[in-house]
């Protein structure tokens, strides 16, 4: 795919991923050390796991993923679809990381750090791809690196926010986090971009409702999503009417409008190899029971699933 779409071959591959592994093992040491075990454990270069760490940042923003955050006094939620190419399906997983006295669970891919998931001190964090003018290199921390963090580190919202809006990113995401605490909670998304971040939140009805475009004014850039990918705005719109209207998780994330990048993807194996998408997984969190549950397939077909949790 690296080389497919963004033409990074095997020697610029290596390349990459030896800068990134350097930067971030020296601001985070123990990452470093963990993703060189796991990169041993699989029999493959630590380099070659750098690169699909920070594969947002090579590969850009490519249309997939829709969100549903919900805040309703203390309780507070996230539902999404997971949409990436389908010969990916099987590097699904779901691993838990016990630590300090508490723990993190996250649905990522195999050898990523983190992506979608909640901590033990009421912390779930979503995530979707943006696309910025100002995107490339890799000069910035990768986005999977920063969810991690957000994961392992913090133990508030107002840690999680501190942290991703200090963060320097060279490609754009967007994460959503939901807090829990004892007698209330909170929902926010923090729209990451090389220029600057963005704070996007709830309507006055609870939800958030996000897509692969931006919400907020971006600091400077354009966002080139909506244009590239005009699909984008009319799921956020469907799916914000199927809630308004009183759909669930599950049945809004289940929505086949528009063709022919729909909410729940189906792979068309007729178009370019390298264009295909698939909603491989739908996942919910709630921070405050917590659960997480996790649906392996689109949200239309596949059962969710509840996650053991520690």
């Amino acid at each position: 795919m690296l080389e497919v779409v963004a033409g990074v071959g095997q020697a610029e591959l290596e390349r990459l991923g030896e800068l990134v592994g350097e930067r971030v093992s020296a601001a985070w040491p123990a990452l470093g050390a963990e993703l060189a075990g796991i990169a041993d454990g699989a029999d493959v270069e630590p380099a070659a796991l750098w690169a699909v760490n920070a594969r947002t940042e090579l590969l850009g923003g490519t249309g997939e993923c829709s969100l549903i955050g919900r805040l309703d006094g203390a309780r507070v939620s996230i539902a999404q679809n997971w949409d990436w190419h389908p010969e990916l399906a099987p590097s699904r997983v779901l691993w838990t990381v016990e630590h300090d006295g508490t723990w993190f669970t996250t649905f990522t891919e195999a050898g990523m750090l983190a992506k979608l998931g909640l901590n033990g001190r009421g912390i779930a964090t979503g995530l979707n791809f943006l696309s910025s003018s100002l995107d490339g290199g890799v000069d910035g921390v990768p986005v999977h690196v920063l969810l991690r963090l957000v994961l392992q580190e913090c133990g508030s919202l107002v840690e999680a926010m501190r942290l991703l809006l200090s963060a320097r990113t060279a490609a754009s995401a967007c994460v959503t986090l939901a807090g829990a605490e004892p007698a209330d909670a909170g929902l926010v998304a923090i729209e990451l971009s090389p220029g600057g971040p963005a704070v996007v939140w709830p309507g006055a009805d609870g939800v958030l409702v996000h897509a692969n475009h931006f919400l907020g004014a971006l600091p400077s850039g354009r966002d080139l999503e909506p244009l590239e990918r005009p699909a984008t705005l009319l799921r956020r719109q469907r799916i914000a009417a199927l809630v308004a209207a009183g759909a669930d998780d599950r049945e809004a994330l289940g929505c086949h409008y528009p063709a022919p990048e729909p909410v729940c993807r189906h792979d068309d194996a007729s178009g370019a190899w390298a264009e295909r998408r698939a909603t491989l997984a739908s996942v919910t969190l709630d921070p405050r029971a917590p659960s997480m549950q996790v649906a392996a397939g689109a949200p239309c077909t596949a059962e969710l699933e509840r996650v053991p949790l520690p």
